[in-house]
């Protein structure tokens, strides 16, 4: 079970960067009349996972636990979201573990690559911002930061709420007997239009590799040729017989890995590829995916390319329903953007529909003449040169 409710750090003032991280982890100090040690208790009791977590877009809450526990979970995750306590005593304890997390994130150069990546392909701070907040903003937030957003986007009309499991028409009965306090307050986020705008961002660190993030903006999750780019991304670094991990990794030796994702939402999208490899494999790592992308551009890919490519989406979907937790971070997706998700066959003939036709004209559309984002973390003063010159195909 879960509720997505729709807000997230891109929400946020500038004066509040990471309030929404840090309103999730709040709620776990103190709600209703539950002390953070009365909460931590009934988590054990329950046992499974009960958790949050925060992203750009949303924040979600949610528990995997036995159908014997699920209403009292239910019960203890409504509390959280409706009804936290927001002490300064307890923030001003929970602040010092956000800047904890906030000093590991920094230490891991693969995330700073991509957080890189997101400021150097969207250039708008406010909402390329760093999910969890500066230390200089964490520092500063006060209880009174954290009940305005929650007053502001917290309420029925701005959640989601997905059950999946044994026992959901009784969990359902149970959350349409809740009421929400304060009825009528909040309104939903009001979203400005994401602007690309490509760029070369550099975070010099001493280390043995570079961590190159490197992308384009994308289609759109309701976009018509989002199969054809989820396939794509696919054929490019989504697996083992992918052009850039044949070329980079297997017959060139440039990397230990190379990977590229497609993230599609309501109103942004992206395609990108990572790649970790030593500086004096960058110039030619670089070359040899220009010159992949280029062919991706003019030659439709093989018949089998494309057959592996499916293969590897079904297999993803029917594992991402294979679980409860799968099942509910789907429907939770699609619900906060008011689109009810197809059945699996019905989705897998749609991409079935895609042709290797598709595919390069796609391709075509992305990647010909535009400028690619670029962001590399790590040991990157020897190479800096050429990464700034940018990349394109």
């Amino acid at each position: 079970m879960a509720f997505f409710i729709r807000a997230g750090s891109r929400d946020e003032r500038k004066n509040e960067y990471g309030v929404a991280h840090f309103l999730e982890h709040a709620v776990f100090k103190g709600a209703g009349n539950w002390s953070a040690r009365d909460i931590a208790g009934i988590q054990d009791r329950l046992g499974g996972e009960i958790n949050a977590f925060t992203t750009r877009d949303y924040t979600v809450y949610y528990a995997k636990v036995l159908s014997a526990k699920a209403s009292e979970a239910l019960r203890l995750l409504w509390t959280l979201i409706s009804a936290p306590l927001l002490t300064s005593q307890d923030l001003d304890k929970e602040r010092q573990v956000i800047l904890e997390e906030l000093s590991e994130a920094q230490d891991d150069l693969e995330d700073r690559s991509s957080e890189l990546y997101v400021s150097a392909l969207f250039p708008d701070p406010d909402f390329h911002h760093d999910v969890l907040g500066t230390k200089e903003t964490i520092k500063k937030l006060k209880a009174d930061d954290l009940r305005h957003f929650h007053n502001q986007f917290y309420f029925p009309g701005n959640i989601v709420a997905v059950l999946t499991g044994e026992g959901v028409d009784q969990l359902r009965e149970q959350l349409q007997n809740y009421r929400w306090p304060n009825e009528g307050y909040g309104r939903p986020p009001s979203r400005e239009p994401i602007l690309h705008r490509p760029q070369v961002r550099l975070f010099r660190q001493a280390g043995e590799q570079v961590h190159l993030t490197m992308g384009v903006a994308a289609p759109l999750l309701s976009d018509p040729t989002h199969d054809a780019t989820l396939i794509l991304s696919t054929i490019m670094a989504g697996q083992n017989t992918s052009r850039l991990w044949q070329r980079l990794r297997e017959e060139e030796a440039l990397v230990y890995t190379v990977t590229s994702s497609y993230s599609a939402l309501e109103d942004w999208a992206e395609l990108s590829v990572y790649m970790a490899l030593s500086p004096g494999s960058v110039s030619r790592a670089l070359r040899a995916t220009r010159q992949e992308i280029q062919r991706l551009m003019m030659e439709p890919p093989s018949s089998q390319e494309r057959a592996l490519a499916l293969t590897q989406a079904e297999t993803s979907m029917a594992f991402a329903m294979e679980t409860p937790d799968g099942r509910m971070m789907r429907l939770g997706l699609y619900g906060l953007y008011g689109m009810i998700p197809l059945d699996p066959r019905e989705r897998l003939a749609e991409l079935e529909c895609v042709t290797c036709d598709a595919i390069v004209t796609t391709a075509h559309r992305l990647f010909h003449g535009k400028p690619w984002a670029m962001a590399a973390a790590g040991p990157v003063d020897s190479i800096g040169q050429v990464l700034e010159q940018g990349f394109s195909a």
